[in-house]
C-alpha cells in the first residue's frame, strides 16, 4: 500500500471583515515535510496524540506596511529549529493557534470519501512566541503558516511541523478589530 502526501492544493490566506466579507485573499501552493510522512505514520499506529492541532501565523513587523516580504527559502527537510531560530530575528516571529475548528473531512472524487481534510485557523493575541508585538501599530504582516502537531499541548517544545508555506512575495496586514484566516486543504491519496 502506497500513500501520497498531495501538497499542491492552494492554502487561502484571508484577511475578513465582521460580515464575512473577504479584504485580501492569497493562495499559494505549501509543501509537505519529511518529518509529515513520520507524523502520519504515528496517527496510522494509533498514537492520537500526533493528529494536527494547531497552525503557526509566521509574520514580520515592517518598518512601512508597503515594504516587501521576502519568504525564506525552505524544502522539505525543514524542522521547527527554524521557527526557534526565529527568537534570533529582530523583526520576524510566530503565532501558535490552536484550529478554530476540527478538520472538515469531504472527498475529492467519487473514488473516496473523507480523503481530504481542510484545517483552519485565525490569528488570536498580540504577542509572537518569541516576544514580538503583533498589531497594525507595528505593521505586522502575515506571509506564512504551517500545519503543526502538538503532542503536549502546553509545551510547545515538542511541536513537529507537517507541512508549511508562504504567501510568496505578497502579505496580509495586520489591521485593528480584524484577524487574519487561513484555510489549509491537504489529501491522501
Amino acid at each position: 500500500m502506497s500513500l501520497k502526501l498531495v501538497s499542491q492544493l492552494p492554502v487561502s490566506f484571508r484577511l475578513v471583515n465582521r460580515i464575512g466579507e473577504i479584504l485580501h485573499e492569497i493562495l499559494t501552493k505549501n509543501l509537505v515535510l519529511y518529518g509529515g510522512a513520520d507524523i502520519v505514520q504515528q496517527l496510522l499506529a494509533g498514537n492520537e496524540e500526533y493528529a494536527i492541532t494547531t497552525m503557526y501565523l509566521e509574520f514580520k513587523n515592517l518598518a512601512d506596511p508597503a515594504d516587501p516580504i521576502v519568504a525564506p527559502a525552505f524544502d522539505r527537510s525543514g524542522t521547527k529549529a527554524y521557527y526557534d531560530a526565529l527568537a534570533l530575528s529582530p523583526d520576524t516571529d510566530y503565532l501558535r493557534v490552536a484550529l478554530s475548528a476540527p478538520p472538515l473531512l469531504s472527498a475529492s472524487s467519487a473514488e473516496y470519501v473523507n480523503n481530504r481534510g481542510t484545517y483552519s485557523a485565525v490569528s488570536e493575541g498580540t504577542t509572537g512566541v518569541h516576544g514580538k508585538t503583533f498589531s497594525e501599530a507595528s505593521n505586522s504582516a502575515v506571509f506564512g503558516a504551517a500545519l503543526v502537531v502538538t503532542p503536549d499541548p502546553s509545551d510547545s517544545t515538542q511541536d513537529q511541523i507537517y507541512a508549511r508555506v508562504y504567501t510568496g512575495i505578497d502579505k496580509i496586514l495586520k489591521q485593528t478589530g480584524l484577524e487574519i484566516g487561513v484555510r489549509w486543504p491537504t489529501e491522501v491519496l
